[in-house]
């Protein structure tokens, strides 16, 4: 074991977790690898290792442990204090804090936090606050961190774990390291690997209940569903605890019997053999409850006179509305809540607008909120109604983790509700947004139910019209709409049948191609061709139904960002670990993020790469968005909020529009080839759709309709609220607490 104490000379690499330094040292200059957080140019560490010899850098020293000296003289504090370690702390500030705390100043901040700084001049609770989790992350953690090395736990797991159990995250980890599981850091074959090498029983309570637990979650999230079979969820715990187990430690049913008991109550809930997340049950029951309350209510508009208005409403806009649209607008003035369903160029559109235009001039003065789930939708919703629209998340002021705004205690000032695109919609969101609501608001659901479901478990939107919640669906598609190939070839997939294309029409192209990594040419060279004919970046949308592969989204934003948006001297770039974003290039938000007022799935383009000075008055490198109209700044710690968005999966493009879109139809997607996937994805197109495979990838896509079923108990549930209710009268339905 090899020891050297010197300054950094210059970060090479830096790679997640993982850094290459050149140290200079008094010995020589050599290069260091291993497991470094945070350390920056200049700066003197003490490192021990092995060495080892590089092809390309030579002699190294591979890092198994390294520590940053704690600065122990006055000029040694104060060059720590005003370094870029501490946030919140200049060079003014540094000399301040130096000379009234002394020697012991970083200690002091250490142990007694802001209340140490109190008393010191400039110094206030915010950037007291910024100081004293700086000078706490910079030695505690690095000391958890190397205490947890050892184990497999790399640096920005031991940063996580910090922030959620502080001093005490060695002596937790160590008594029980599947909490590693339930911080979803790592899954639960990676955790027993932590857990070997701690020593941790392979019956011990804390492995079969982390697994069970482990499990249950993974396979709703996975798959979309509320609950797991008993059965089923024993069966796969069984084998994934007693997978390369001796006999001696192999885990019996009855153990894992136990341990559904242990977990019922405090993370599980079982009712008739369904094994639900405690979470996901609460979020589906009070859903429930409050739909099944709202169901039985109605408030009425004379009939007469709603006809005389609708007749009013199709003179001053010379338009005839069908019998389903005029029905439409009828129901919903006499149902508390009404779901409006159906499948492209039906006339949703236009009968929101009418029945907007409607509820304005006979309610003037009520509030009339509109949402979507995706910022990409809730825009779409105002252009097509002519009002204000909003994400749910923002109409309700939910952000993840924290309870709304809006709530079961205080709601939602609003008289009636559009929400579009309930497709979309898991029953977590539905739940909180119900709740939300007055008993007395008047809400509308829209959306089609045979596009994709939620990413996240659910299928709230079919299972309340399964239910038989108010409805109105709109079947009859509209001859002009018809005219259009994408709409009327969407309508044959949703029916089972083969596409019919007219290529003089010039809207729909299918290009047969077997090859998938010849597919994915000829979506560059498709995409690169619309480019030439004017289209933007903003215009094109490629969507494949998974990321893996050579036509998945993965493969094809390295391949079209170097077509579409290459590399130039012009163009400033970001490399951040393995992960490049360069001027020009198209990217989507992958996060919810209301206080930059951008959402999961919004498309935007780079517009700027620049350095600017922050509130602290430090320089940093900032990267603009412009999404859609809304600019949007990110420092690099921010981007892992993003990711290429030249090409993105079916599932993200849910909610938006394009004049253009492209989608590769290969065998490689077997496993994601399904109708309601290429329906969703073929209803993204406003102009013009180009498909590029094979004639057998769309017909199993086409013959595919068994990916929607998921484990749900709402439609049910809903049903028998509504028979509680009309048998006893209550009036209590919507109960909840947080």
């Amino acid at each position: 074991m090899n020891s050297y104490i010197g300054k950094v000379a210059k970060v090479l690499y830096r790679n997640g977790d993982f850094l290459i330094a050149k140290m200079q040292t008094e010995v020589e200059e050599l290069v260091i690898k291993g497991s470094i957080f945070g350390v920056d140019k200049g700066e003197e560490i003490q490192v021990q290792g092995d060495w080892e010899t590089h092809p390309k850098f030579g002699k190294q020293l591979a890092v198994t442990f390294w520590e940053r000296p704690i600065p122990q003289t006055k000029d040694q504090i104060i060059a720590f204090l005003a370094s870029s370690l501490v946030k919140g702390c200049g060079a003014k500030q540094a000399v301040i804090i130096a000379e009234q705390l002394g020697e012991d100043a970083l200690s002091i901040i250490s142990q007694q936090g802001e209340q140490g700084l109190r008393n010191i001049k400039g110094i206030g609770q915010k950037r007291a606050s910024n100081i004293v989790e700086s000078v706490r992350s910079t030695f505690e953690v690095q000391r958890i961190i190397a205490e947890l090395l050892v184990f497999g736990i790399t640096a920005s797991m031991a940063m996580r774990l910090y922030k959620e159990y502080q001093s005490n995250t060695v002596a937790i980890l160590l008594e029980n390291p599947y909490k590693l599981t339930e911080l979803n850091l790592i899954g639960f074959l990676k955790a027993d690997e932590v857990a070997r090498k701690m020593g941790i029983s392979p019956l011990s309570g804390f492995r079969i209940d982390a697994c069970v637990n482990y499990l249950l979650k993974k396979t709703c999230f996975n798959s979309g569903h509320c609950y797991v079979l008993e059965d089923e969820l024993l069966r796969d715990a069984e084998q994934a605890l007693n997978h390369n187990t001796v006999e001696a430690d192999k885990v019996s049913m009855d153990e894992l019997a136990q341990s559904i008991y242990r977990l019922e109550e405090k993370h599980i809930v079982i009712e008739d053999n369904c094994v639900y997340p405690k979470f996901l049950f609460t979020y589906e029951d009070r859903l429930a409850r409050k739909l099944s309350e709202m169901k039985g209510s109605r408030d009425g508009v004379a009939l007469p006179s709603l006809d005389k208005q609708i007749i009013k409403y199709q003179k001053k806009q010379g338009i005839i509305l069908a019998e389903k649209q005029r029905d439409a607008i009828r129901r919903l003035f006499e149902e508390q809540m009404l779901i409006l369903t159906g499948g492209p160029g039906t006339g949703k559109t236009t009968v929101i607008r009418a029945m907007l235009n409607m509820y304005k001039g006979i309610h003037p003065e009520n509030i009339i909120c509109l949402a979507a789930p995706t910022g990409k939708a809730s825009r779409q919703l105002s252009e097509v109604a002519g009002h204000d629209a909003s994400t749910i998340h923002r109409l309700i002021g939910y952000q993840q983790g924290e309870i709304p705004v809006y709530n079961w205690q205080d709601k939602l000032p609003c008289d009636l509700l559009v929400v579009d695109e309930m497709s979309m919609v898991d029953v977590q969101l539905a739940s909180l947004l119900m709740d939300a609501l007055e008993k007395n608001t008047k809400i509308l659901f829209v959306g089609d139910r045979d596009q994709l479901p939620s990413v996240s478990p659910g299928n709230v939107l079919s299972e309340m019209i399964r239910s038989g919640l108010p409805t109105v669906a709109l079947t009859e598609v509209f001859r002009q709409a018809l005219e259009s190939q994408i709409i009327s070839n969407a309508h044959r997939v949703n029916q089972g049948k083969s596409l019919l294309i007219d290529s003089d029409k010039g809207d729909f192209y299918f290009i047969n191609q077997e090859d998938p990594k010849r597919i994915a040419a000829l979506i560059i060279r498709s995409a690169l061709r619309f480019q030439e004919l004017g289209y933007s970046l903003s215009d094109i949308l490629i969507l494949s139904p998974m990321k893996k592969g050579p036509a998945g989204t993965l493969a094809l934003n390295d391949q079209l960002r170097d077509a579409l948006n290459p590399s130039d001297s012009t163009k400033k770039e970001w490399e951040i670990g393995k992960r490049l974003f360069r001027l020009g290039d198209k990217v989507i938000q992958i996060k919810n993020n209301q206080s930059k007022g951008v959402f999961n799935g919004d498309i935007g383009v780079i517009t700027k790469i620049s350095k600017e000075v922050n509130e602290n008055n430090e320089t940093v490198e900032k990267m603009t968005c412009d999404f859609m109209g809304i600019k949007v700044s990110y420092e690099k710690s921010e981007t892992n909020e993003l990711e290429l968005g030249y090409a993105i999966t079916i599932h993200k493009s849910q909610g938006g529009e394009a004049p253009i879109v492209i989608i590769p139809a290969t065998t490689n997607h077997y496993v994601m080839l399904a109708r309601n996937l290429m329906y969703t994805g073929m209803t993204r197109a406003k102009e013009k759709i180009v498909l590029i495979g094979t004639q057998k990838a769309m017909e199993i896509a086409i013959g595919n309709n068994k990916l929607t079923d998921r484990n749900s108990g709402l439609s049910s549930r809903i049903t028998s609220y509504t028979e509680y209710n009309n048998r006893f009268g209550r009036d209590d339905a919507s109960g909840g607490s947080g």
